[in-house]
């Protein structure tokens, strides 16, 4: 019997989403980092992708050097509460996007990651009510399943982002079209 416990105790750590980890940089803040060889293709190319990715996506760009191929861009995911029923906006965790662009390659960087959390106003919507908390700490008094599950969330949310920036940016350019020349009788 105790076998069978300490095997199911194994098995309910290994599950994923509980034993996943942020990635965490030298200074111990959450950073998604990803170099990207892009080959054939030149960094004007790459250039034109990720900037035309970062506004589909609803990103708020602060800089666009088209000199040297460098995009800094923010945006926020939404966090949810687990309701039964209907789910409430709980906050947003807000981060910054570095895309640096060079012939051949990318790199992506995610990293100032902040909960900001929301709450209902008199009229019932839903507004940001000033306080933050650094998406690095682990622990959160009164809601620590909750803060879990936003933390997985940003990680999936993330990596599934990072994927589709990978599709968006190496997708072969479309070829030019050729006009063909038009017949009159005055030729």
């Amino acid at each position: 019997m105790r076998l069978l416990l300490a095997l199911l105790c194994v098995l309910l750590a290994a599950l994923p989403g509980r034993s996943q980890e942020l990635p965490l940089d030298t200074q111990g803040k959450v950073s998604f980092y990803e170099v990207v060889p892009a080959d054939s293709l030149r960094a004007g190319t790459l250039y034109t992708h990720a900037k035309r990715w970062l506004h589909q996506y609803g990103y708020t760009l602060s800089t666009a050097d088209s000199a040297t191929g460098r995009l800094v861009a923010t945006q926020a995911l939404a966090m949810y509460d687990r309701g039964y029923l209907t789910k409430k906006l709980h906050g947003k965790v807000r981060y910054q996007l570095t895309l640096e662009v060079k012939d051949g390659r990318y790199r992506v960087q995610c990293d100032d990651f902040v909960f900001d959390y929301y709450h209902e106003d008199r009229a019932y919507r839903l507004v940001p009510t000033g306080k933050a908390k650094p998406l690095e700490e682990s622990l959160s008094a009164g809601w620590q399943k909750l803060w879990q599950h936003h933390r997985h969330d940003t990680l999936l949310g993330i990596t599934a982002l990072q994927a589709e920036l990978k599709t968006a940016m190496l997708a072969a350019p479309k070829p030019t079209a050729h006009t063909s020349p038009t017949r009159s009788a005055n030729w």
